[in-house]
């Protein structure tokens, strides 16, 4: 699956193309967002078939780029689709 989307880090002047890794973790954050769920990367890793610390990394750039949003909860992050 390959997604086309503007790049939060250029205002809009470029584009960023999702595809691989990060459209796969970026297409299940929406699901499980959508059944009212967050994702925890050290839990949900199994999920996405890697380890936690790969998940997190992933969630992060997902963030960073306006597509996930984080609330902290204890020692861990919870991750919810935008």
């Amino acid at each position: 699956m390959t997604e086309s989307v503007e790049c939060s880090a250029c205002k809009g002047t470029g584009r960023v193309i999702l595809s691989g890794v990060y459209a796969d973790t970026l297409r299940v954050l929406r699901k499980r967002s959508k059944q009212g769920k967050h994702v925890v990367a050290n839990r949900d890793a199994s999920l996405f078939c890697c380890r936690g610390t790969t998940l997190s990394n992933r969630l992060a750039w997902l963030e960073s780029h306006g597509f996930a949003q984080s609330k902290r909860h204890g020692r861990e992050n919870r991750y919810i689709a935008t």
